[in-house]
Order: structure tokens, then sequence, then C-alpha cells
């Protein structure tokens, strides 16, 4: 079934939500780089484990220690490891709102297209085109590739291949391993750079591409 202009737009407008809350999570990530290049996480940690190291104690300070620890020195949040959370959630984010507009949704008939691939493809190149050339181009592709593969096996399913699983042979009573699970996070593999730089002008020639075609439905802008 064809989409209704009206439909499409519809589905773009999506898209577009998406492609500006991403706009505002590099943001954000670029504030948070400055405040980790500041010191001042690294700074609060090295106090931090120096006081506990102080009053032998075990991975956090509570209650009346914390108190007292912050009442000198500030408060704890965001140390290195908040910072490296953070830093990992809003790239994680980034991912999976970029993937919106690849993913399979529902529309409503006279409103918003279904986004099937039949739909966003067409579109997609359209709008890349526009955007990009050459070598970029490609790139942009790779990166798209990238991401509904971040997002397929670890940011929204969790795929057996993306992690490491060992069933430990601990008995009643004993000590040893009852089970190990580890995973490499692939967000560190994505070149965030490349993604600050073009998805402003992705944005941008999407914008294009939604004026052209509201023209051609005869909505007044």
């Amino acid at each position: 079934m064809v989409s209704s202009e009206k439909e499409t737009l519809g589905r773009l407008y999506l898209w577009e939500i998406a492609l500006n809350r991403i706009r505002d999570l590099l943001a954000l990530r670029l504030r948070v780089d400055r405040f980790c290049n500041s010191g001042r996480a690294l700074n609060i940690t090295e106090l931090y484990d120096e006081e506990r190291a102080r009053l032998k104690t075990g991975l956090r300070l509570e209650g009346e220690a914390l108190d007292n620890f912050e009442d000198k020195h500030g408060s704890l949040f965001p140390d290195i490891h908040d910072v490296h959370l953070i830093d990992e959630l809003i790239t994680e984010e980034i991912i999976i709102k970029f993937c919106t507009i690849f993913n399979d949704g529902y529309g409503k008939a006279g409103v918003i297209s279904g986004n099937k691939k039949t739909f966003w493809e067409p579109i997609l190149d359209d709008v890349i085109s526009e955007a990009f050339s050459g070598d970029f181009r490609q790139s942009f592709y790779q990166f798209i590739e990238q991401a509904r593969a971040y997002r397929n096996q670890q940011g929204a399913h969790f795929d057996q291949q993306s992690f490491y699983v060992k069933h430990g042979d601990k008995q009643p009573n004993e000590d040893g391993l009852i089970s190990h699970v580890g995973w490499s996070s692939a967000l560190l593999s994505f070149d965030w750079d490349f993604v600050a730089e073009t998805i402003p002008k992705f944005n941008k020639s999407l914008n294009s591409y939604i004026r052209k075609l509201q023209q051609q439905a005869n909505i007044c802008l």
C-alpha cells in the first residue's frame, strides 16, 4: 500500500523528533566529556578511594561516613565511574534513537505511515544522497549498519553472539564459580566524531526533503 503524502510526512516528523533528540544527546556528550577532562571526576574518585582505605571499609561509604566525606570534599556524584556510565548511556540512547528510522513501526491511516523497509529505504537513499557524496556517503551507510547491529545485538536485544557466558561447577557448601558473564561494548568501536559531524548534515537534508513534500501536498509553511 502506497502511503499518502500526509502519512509520509507524519512518519518523517517522527524521524525529525529522533534526530533532534540525537543532536541534544551529542551536545550533552560533549559537556560530559568536557567535565571529565576537567579532572574533577577523577579527583573526587581518588579522594573517595583514599577515605575508604582509611576507614578500611568495603566498596561504598554509606550513612554518616558518606555524609562526612561529602561535607569535606563536596558531592561524590559524579565520580569517574558515574561519568563513564553516563557517557555509555548517552551513546547507547543515540544509537537506539537513530535506529527508529529503520525499525518497523505501526502507522495510522491518514496520519502516519507504517515504517516498513519498502517505505523508509527509498526516502533514506534520497536524503543520504542529498547530504553526502563519495566516501562520506559510503561511510554513513556503514555507520547505519553498525548502528543496527549494535541495537539488535546489544542495545535493545541481548544476542548470544555478543556475550560470553560460562557456567561454573560449584557444588553445595563449596567455594567456586557459579557463573561468569561478560561482553565488550561495541559502543567503543563507533567513531563519535564522525557521528557528531554527519548527523546535523543528515538532519538538514531530511528537513529539506520534508519541505519539498509539504509543498507538493500544498501544506502552508
